[in-house]
């Protein structure tokens, strides 16, 4: 029943995170200003896109953990994570990961090694509680990342 508790919240805190934007806020004066203060990549539309399709698939993934998770299935927990491990680091050509920044590739990086390590130990240990800390690991990657970067149309 624990389980159960611990895979709503988790749920629950990836839906939050999934859908949450950032809002203008307007001043007095009528003028707009954006409180976003985090650095822009800006990219275009189609490397954008490449970037952002990536940034949606370790969403699916993760809710495809989570719903293994949920059924107690780790055979599924360990494809799910599979899908979005080191192997698919390469999806993103060369010169679109040259433009962007260290941090951001050293943080993407963690998370194909972590989905990596998901994988491996649903596989090696089946212990839905570890899954569990090691999932709270990979939102920490994306969460600091989030907090760090916006990915915007290069104008």
């Amino acid at each position: 029943m624990r389980s159960k508790a611990i895979i709503a919240t988790l749920t629950g805190l990836l839906m939050a995170f999934a859908f949450s934007t950032s809002h203008s806020e307007v001043k007095s004066t009528g003028s707009i200003e954006d409180p976003d203060t985090r650095a822009l990549l800006a990219l275009p539309v189609d490397e954008r896109h490449l970037v952002l399709v990536e940034m949606r698939n370790f969403v699916v993934a993760m809710q495809s953990i989570l719903d293994g998770l949920a059924r107690d299935d780790m055979e599924q927990v360990a494809e799910a994570a599979r899908t979005m491990g080191s192997g698919a680091a390469n999806e993103i050509p060369p010169h679109v990961v040259a433009k962007l920044p260290e941090t951001f590739k050293m943080l993407a990086g963690k998370v194909h090694t972590t989905f990596d390590a998901i994988s491996m130990d649903a596989e090696a240990l089946g212990d839905m509680a570890h899954t569990v800390g090691q999932m709270s690991e990979l939102t920490k990657h994306c969460v600091a990342c989030h907090a760090l970067y916006q990915v915007d149309r290069l104008r």
